[in-house]
C-alpha cells in the first residue's frame, strides 16, 4: 500500500483546498491564492518528479540522443523518432539545458498552463476540477503519455472556437496537436459533430447497446477487421488474427471501474436535459462524456484500443462530474453525490498505485541514478496490479 500514499496524498490535498475554496468563494484574493496553490502543487509532483512508472524508458534514452536543431533539419522526417512539434520541443530544450529533468519539467509547465486556462474557461472550482482530473486517468496521461498529453489539452483549448463557430482556428490548433501527437487528427471531425443536440433517447440505446457488447463480450471489432482484411489481404488473416489475440482484454467485467461507468452514464441521462443547460455550448461535453463512455465500452475486447482512444474524451469527465453537482435540487442528493465521488476517487487511485511500478520519488528530496532506476524497472514490469 505504501506505493499509493504519494498519490493519495496529492488527491486528498486537492480535495482540501476544493473544500476551501468552496466556503471562500466569495474572497477573489483568497481563491486566487488557492488556485496558485493548486498549480505549485502539481508542478512540484509532476514536474519534479523522478523516474517513475513507465514511459521514461523510452523517453529518456532518446532525449539523450537528439541532436542540435542543424542536424535535426538535415535528416528525413521518417527519421524523426517523435512528431515534428515534440522533436523541435525536446531539441530546444535539450540545446538550452541538457538535463532530462529539465525537458519533463518544462512538459508539466505546459500541461498546467493548458489546463488552467480550460479549468478557468468552464470551472469555479479549480482544486475540484484538478482533484477529479488526477482520478480520471490525469496521473496516467502526464505522466505516461507525455506526448499524448499536450495534444489532449491543445484540442480542450480549441473547444470555444467550435461554441464560437470558428473552423480555421479549431483547425490550426488541432494541427499544432498532430505535431506532438498523431492522434490530434481523430479532433477534427468532432468540429461538426460535437456541438450537436443528439436525440436523447437514441444516446441512450447506443449507450445501453455498448454495454451490452461489453457485458457479453461480443467481439465487434475484431470481426470487423478480420473481415476486411480477409477480402483485402486473405493471406494474412492468421497473423493479424494472433496479434490481436495478444490485447485481448481478460479483466473482471463487473469491475469497479465499470460500474462507476454504468453509473455516470446513468446521471448522465438523467439529468441530460439540466446538463445542457449549465452554460451555452454544453452539448460538446454532454456528446464527449458519451464518446468517452461507447469507444471505452465499445472497444473493450482490446483494453489498449480501448483505453487509448477513450482517452481522447476523458476531458468529459472533469467538466460533467462538475456540473452533476449542479443539477441535484436537494441537499442531500448533492452530499450524497459527493461522497461517492470522493470515495471512489480513493479506492480508484489506490487500487492503480499498489505495485512497485508506481513508486514515487522527487528530485528534490532524493536521486535515483537512471541505470538504478531501469533495474528497478525490469525487476517490476510483469508485476500483476
Amino acid at each position: 500500500m505504501e506505493f499509493a500514499y504519494p498519490y493519495l496524498l496529492l488527491v486528498m490535498i486537492y480535495g482540501s483546498l476544493a473544500v476551501y475554496a468552496h466556503f471562500n468563494s466569495e474572497s477573489q484574493m483568497k481563491t486566487m491564492c488557492v488556485n496558485i496553490l493548486s498549480v505549485v502543487v502539481f508542478v512540484f509532483f509532476f514536474g519534479l518528479r523522478g523516474f517513475v512508472a513507465y514511459d521514461w524508458t523510452s523517453y529518456y534514452p532518446e532525449y539523450q540522443s537528439l541532436t542540435d536543431l542543424r542536424t535535426l533539419f538535415t535528416l528525413p522526417l521518417n527519421k524523426w523518432t517523435w512528431e515534428p512539434g515534440f522533436m523541435i520541443f525536446g531539441v530546444i530544450c535539450k540545446t538550452i539545458y541538457p538535463n532530462y529533468f529539465f525537458f519533463q519539467f518544462l512538459c508539466i509547465l505546459i500541461n498546467v498552463t493548458l489546463l488552467m486556462m480550460f479549468f478557468r474557461r468552464y470551472v469555479s472550482n479549480i482544486p475540484l476540477a484538478f482533484m477529479i482530473m488526477l482520478v480520471m486517468s490525469g496521473f496516467e496521461i502526464n505522466i505516461n503519455l507525455v506526448r499524448n498529453s499536450i495534444s489532449i489539452l491543445l484540442f480542450v483549448n480549441a473547444i470555444v472556437f467550435i461554441e464560437k463557430k470558428q473552423f480555421l482556428p479549431f483547425l490550426l490548433v488541432c494541427l499544432l496537436g498532430f505535431t506532438f501527437h498523431s492522434s490530434s487528427l481523430a479532433y477534427i471531425p468532432m468540429y461538426f459533430i460535437i456541438n450537436r443536440k443528439f436525440n436523447k433517447y437514441i444516446m441512450m440505446a447506443v449507450f445501453a447497446v455498448a454495454n451490452v457488447i461489453y457485458l457479453f463480450h461480443i467481439p465487434i471489432l475484431k470481426s470487423l477487421i478480420l473481415l476486411v482484411v480477409d477480402y483485402i489481404m486473405p493471406s494474412t488473416k492468421l497473423w493479424v488474427e494472433a496479434y490481436l489475440s495478444m490485447d485481448l482484454s481478460t479483466g473482471s467485467v463487473l469491475s469497479i471501474g465499470y460500474l462507476e461507468r454504468l453509473l455516470t452514464g446513468i446521471l448522465l441521462f438523467c439529468y441530460i436535459d439540466k446538463l445542457r443547460e449549465v452554460r451555452n455550448g454544453n452539448n460538446i461535453f454532454v456528446n464527449s462524456m458519451l464518446f468517452y463512455l461507447c469507444t471505452f465500452l465499445f472497444l473493450s475486447e482490446f483494453r489498449t484500443i480501448s483505453l487509448r482512444c477513450s482517452y481522447l474524451f476523458i476531458y468529459a469527465y472533469w467538466i460533467v462530474w462538475i456540473d452533476l453537482i449542479k443539477c441535484f435540487t436537494y441537499r442531500n442528493n448533492k452530499i450524497l453525490y459527493l461522497s461517492f465521488v470522493a470515495l471512489y476517487s480513493l479506492l480508484k487511485v489506490y487500487f492503480l498505485n499498489t505495485t512497485a511500478m508506481s513508486e514515487y520519488y522527487n528530485i528534490t528530496i532524493e536521486n535515483k541514478p537512471y541505470n538504478e532506476r531501469l533495474i528497478h524497472f525490469r525487476q517490476h514490469f510483469n508485476d500483476v496490479k
